[in-house]
């Protein structure tokens, strides 16, 4: 496929069913709904979100590390027990429980937050997210509709609920000024199958159509009480190019050992670079230098070691390490998806609770009665060296004047990790690995 640029699109969504031990919420309402499709309308505070948050440096920095952290424990739970291509988005995922926590009490808000590396004051947490998620949206840009292409990073959410339930004005006030959203009502009591297509279509329409069929037949019903859904997508054209011609068929060794054919791009131009024991790390930035990919390259034949090991120091400090030189690169392309489910990675993290019916969600609907019924995730990812037009030229050119020697070589002919991250929160917005890119 040949893509404009590179693509990225997350999303996830959590079922919340009522706890077969819970109350039905008795109180139904007439209250003033806002606008919406003829398949749902949207219920909302009358809050304006707070496009200022104060979160502190302190409070940023332990959201980027809590990031880290669960990125690698989900990580490694994905692959525990596949040699397969992977890749997950933990801020959707952290996005989309986020606004489940907020409505947590007790033990259940206690699990969330010990699992999912929240701050245990949810008001700071939920100020300190909010701040994240400005401060990502700031690094869309339209471009120049010639030769700049658009940087494009989008997050949206959204808290389906039960058309006729009274949630918790309380709550209503801090969907509306951390995180943007209101309450879409729809009717999964009457009709649970047009709400399952209505989410689907808002996801695909925020995701341009990467993530198709979210919620699959089945995974909700007329006991749903509501669906609260995070969406990601970016887009964003190379710093610096890959010249299409330089892209020649070669050989890639898979985590199994066999031998692939892949298209392997190339370019001999500065980035960043480092080099410990074991391992090669290269970042390639996007236009604008605010975001990155950084690929990791574990010595031939020493994969499933690295990965084992790998923690959050370490990725905090081979970040810490890059520094610009001359690199040649070597990279193939590589476009796929992964969908999953978390509930029982979660639960074995020690987050039984929510998922049960002694859950404590009553700061979302008064008296309580929910659970978390399941988490569904599904991430695409897809790169190559289109949009390359300019840097072809100019990689061409330094190519033919001069053959300067390379601080480094960088060449990914064997399973890699990479990562999407913005560089100046440092914080990962898409996390996975490349074991066969054919």
């Amino acid at each position: 496929m040949n893509l404009p640029n590179r693509l990225l699109a997350a999303s996830l969504a959590l079922p919340l069913a009522l706890a077969a031990c819970g109350d039905e919420p008795a109180d139904r309402f007439d209250g003033d709904e806002g606008s919406g499709s003829g398949a749902h309308q949207t219920v909302r505070s009358d809050l304006a979100r707070d496009t200022t948050p104060d979160a502190t440096a302190e409070e940023m920095a332990a959201l980027a590390r809590g990031n880290h952290e669960l990125t690698l424990d989900l990580y490694r739970a994905q692959t525990a027990d596949s040699s397969d291509n992977a890749m997950l988005s933990t801020l959707s995922i952290r996005a989309a429980f986020a606004m489940v926590y907020m409505g947590a009490r007790g033990e259940t808000a206690t699990q969330m937050a010990d699992v999912l590396r929240y701050d245990a004051d949810a008001d700071r947490f939920a100020t300190a997210f909010n701040a994240l998620d400005l401060a990502l949206s700031s690094r869309n840009d339209a471009g120049d509709g010639d030769e700049l292409d658009p940087v494009e990073l989008h997050m949206a959410n959204a808290f389906w609920g039960q058309t006729g339930y009274e949630w918790d004005p309380a709550y209503l006030d801090t969907l509306a000024v951390n995180f943007g959203a209101g309450i879409e009502a729809v009717d999964f009591d009457t009709d649970a199958e047009l709400a399952r297509t209505t989410i689907n279509t808002w996801v695909e329409d925020r995701t341009r159509d990467r993530i198709v069929d979210l919620l699959p037949e089945g995974s909700i019903d007329a006991s749903t009480a509501a669906v609260l859904t995070n969406a990601i997508y970016f887009k964003a054209p190379w710093a610096t190019k890959f010249d299409e011609n330089l892209t020649r068929a070669g050989d890639f060794t898979t985590l199994g050992g066999d031998t692939v054919e892949a298209q392997l791009m190339s370019a001999m131009e500065h980035h960043g670079y480092a080099e410990g024991d074991g391992w090669q790390a290269l970042e390639m930035t996007f236009r604008q230098d605010e975001l990155s990919m950084v690929f990791i390259l574990p010595d031939a034949g020493t994969f499933a070691d690295f990965e084992a090991s790998l923690d959050a120091d370490q990725l905090a400090g081979i970040v810490d390490g890059l520094e610009s030189g001359l690199v040649d690169v070597t990279i193939p392309k590589f476009e796929f998806e992964t969908g999953f489910t978390l509930s029982q990675t979660l639960i074995a993290m020690g987050m039984d609770v929510p998922f049960s019916g002694a859950a404590d969600l009553s700061g979302m609907l008064p008296g309580g009665g929910l659970f978390i019924d399941e988490a569904y995730h599904k991430t695409f990812i897809a790169v190559d060296e289109t949009g390359a037009e300019a840097a072809a030229a100019t990689a061409v050119v330094v190519g033919e004047t001069s053959v300067p020697m390379p601080d480094a070589e960088f060449i990914a002919d064997r399973p890699f990790v990479f990562g999407i991250r913005d560089r100046e929160t440092d914080v990962w917005l898409f996390f996975g690995r490349v074991t066969d890119p054919s």
